[in-house]
C-alpha cells in the first residue's frame, strides 16, 4: 500500500495590512462668540447694588433715576464681578453760562465732585465723595458703607441722600436736560440734600423698591423765605440726636420698561437744641414718574413743604415782612423730551435731545397767623409778614447733545411767566432777636428771582 499522505500543516495566518493614520482632524471655524450676559451690575452709590439695571444706549444706561440712585454713579458699562475686589474712582460737574435779558453774563462753575468707590466683596461697599462749590468751598457730598447680603435687604450708615426729588436723588449734571436744576429741586427740595444717619434698602417684588432712614433732622434757625430748608441742612457738620427725622422713598420700575413711577416724604424735628425751638417740625411730601423710552425723555415732579409752627423761626431770627419764614411752600414741573436722531433711523449711542416744559414754584405759599405784624414794619410795595408770595411760573426749552453718555452740551431758553424778583438783600429784622438769619447760597439766591434768560453749559460724568 502506498504510505498515507500526511495532513498539511496549519498556515499561520499572514500579518494584517497595516493600515493608514486617520488623518489629522481639519481645524474648525472659531467658536461662534458668547450670548450676551445679564446687564451690567451697578458699581456706583445705587442703592440696590445687586439687582442690574435696564441695558440701552446713550443716557439711557444711566440707571439713575429708574434706581433713584445718590450721586457719585459710576460710568455706564462697567461692571462688578461678583467676589472681587473692585475700586473706581468718578468726577462729575457742570460749567454754565447765563445771559439775562439785558445781555448781563453770569459765568458758573456750580458743583465739581470726585467720588471713590470701593467694593471688598459683591456684598459690601464704601462709598466717599467731596464735592467743591463755586470753586471757592470742600464739603463732604457723600460718605457711607454699605452692606446688601440680599436684593431684598441692605443696611447703610453714614452722610446719605436724603430720598426726595428726581434731581436731589441724582444731582449730577448729566442726568438731567436742562442747563440748571428746576427751582422745585432748589428751593423746595434743597439739591443736593443730605444727612447723617442709617438707613435700608432693598427690591421686594419685580421693580418695586423701597428705601428707609433716620437722619439728623434740621436747623430751624437758619431757615429762610427765599429757599426754607436750604440754610437748615446739616451736610454732615453734626448730627442732632435729639431732633431725629425720618425719610422714605417707595418706587416701581419697568411697568412698562422705561417707566418709573415713586415718592417720598420726610419729618422730623428742626429745633438745634433750643428751646425757643422746641415745637418747630418740618415735613415734605414729593411725587415723580419718569419714562425713558424709544428716544422720549419724560419726567413729572410735584413737592410741597410744611414747617410746623413757622413763626417760632421768625421770632428766634426776628424775621419781619417778606423775609418771614413760610408755612407751606410747594412746586411743579414738568417736561417731555425727544431724541432727534432717532428720526433718521441712526444706529448711534450719539444723543441730540430736544426739550420742553413748565414749571410753577412758590415757597412761600402760605403763611403763619401767628407772624408778628404791626403796621410799622411793612414799607411801601413789601409783603405783611402774614401775606404769602405771588407765585412764579416759567416755561423752558432747549437742546441736550450727547456725542458721548458721559458728557452734555447743553442750550435753552427760561421765560418767566411773571415778574422777576428783586436782587437778593440782607434780611429785614427786628432788633434784639436773639438769633442771626443765615445767608443762602449765591446761585440759589439769584435763580429764585425767576428772571427770563438763556442758559449755556458743558455738564460731564466720568
Amino acid at each position: 500500500m502506498p504510505p498515507a499522505i500526511p495532513p498539511p500543516r496549519p498556515q499561520k495566518p499572514p500579518p494584517p495590512a497595516p493600515t493608514a493614520s486617520p488623518p489629522p482632524p481639519v481645524p474648525s471655524a472659531l467658536p461662534p462668540p458668547p450670548a450676551p450676559g445679564p446687564a451690567p451690575i451697578s458699581v456706583g452709590p445705587v442703592p440696590w447694588p445687586t439687582v442690574p439695571w435696564q441695558a440701552g444706549t446713550g443716557a439711557a444706561t444711566r440707571p439713575a433715576i429708574a434706581a433713584g440712585a445718590p450721586a457719585a454713579v459710576a460710568p455706564a458699562g462697567v461692571t462688578a464681578p461678583a467676589g472681587r475686589r473692585q475700586t473706581w474712582v468718578g468726577l462729575s460737574g457742570e460749567a454754565q453760562l447765563f445771559i439775562d435779558g439785558s445781555s448781563n453774563k453770569t459765568a458758573r462753575l456750580p458743583q465739581v465732585v470726585f467720588s471713590v468707590t470701593h467694593r471688598p466683596t459683591d456684598w459690601f461697599r464704601m462709598v466717599a465723595a467731596v464735592e467743591a462749590d463755586d470753586g471757592t468751598s470742600l464739603a463732604m457730598q457723600q460718605a457711607f458703607f454699605e452692606v446688601a447680603p440680599h436684593p431684598a435687604i441692605g443696611l447703610r450708615a453714614g452722610l446719605m441722600i436724603v430720598p426726595l426729588g428726581l434731581v436731589n436723588l441724582v444731582p449730577e449734571p448729566t442726568s438731567y436736560l436742562t442747563v440748571d436744576r428746576p427751582l422745585t429741586d432748589q428751593l423746595i427740595i434743597p439739591t443736593t440734600w443730605r444727612e447723617l444717619g442709617v438707613g435700608i434698602f432693598g427690591e421686594i417684588g419685580p421693580g418695586l423698591r423701597y428705601q428707609g432712614e433716620v437722619l439728623s433732622g434740621l436747623d430751624g434757625s437758619g431757615l429762610s423765605a427765599t429757599a426754607p430748608l436750604w440754610g437748615g441742612r446739616g451736610d454732615g457738620s453734626g448730627i442732632a440726636v435729639h431732633d431725629a427725622a425720618v425719610a422714605g422713598r417707595l418706587e416701581l420700575a419697568d411697568l412698562p420698561p422705561g417707566l418709573v413711577i415713586g415718592g417720598g416724604g420726610y419729618y422730623g424735628g428742626a429745633a438745634a437744641g433750643l428751646a425757643a425751638l422746641a415745637n418747630l417740625h418740618v415735613g415734605v411730601l414729593e411725587a415723580d414718574a419718569r419714562y425713558r423710552q424709544f428716544g422720549f425723555d419724560l419726567r413729572v415732579e410735584v413737592a410741597r413743604l410744611y414747617i410746623v409752627n413757622s413763626y417760632l423761626v421768625n421770632n428766634y431770627d426776628g424775621l419781619l415782612g417778606q423775609d418771614a419764614v413760610p408755612a407751606r411752600g410747594r412746586g411743579f414741573y414738568g417736561q417731555a423730551g425727544y431724541d432727534l436722531l432717532r428720526l433718521g433711523g441712526l444706529e448711534t449711542k450719539q444723543e441730540l435731545v430736544m426739550f420742553a416744559g413748565y414749571e410753577n414754584v412758590n415757597p412761600r405759599s402760605e403763611m403763619s397767623p401767628y407772624n408778628y405784624n404791626p403796621p410799622s414794619i411793612t414799607g411801601p410795595g413789601e409783603l405783611s409778614p402774614r401775606a404769602p408770595s405771588p407765585t412764579k411760573s416759567f416755561v423752558r426749552g432747549g437742546i441736550d447733545y450727547r456725542p458721548w453718555p458721559a458728557i452734555a452740551l447743553k442750550a435753552d431758553v427760561q421765560v418767566a411767566l411773571d415778574a422777576e424778583g428783586p436782587p437778593p438783600v440782607a434780611p429785614m429784622v427786628m432788633a434784639g432777636a436773639p438769633g442771626t438769619p443765615r445767608p443762602i447760597g449765591a446761585d440759589v439766591a439769584d435763580a429764585a428771582r425767576g428772571r427770563t434768560r438763556v442758559g449755556l453749559a458743558i455738564a460731564f460724568n466720568f
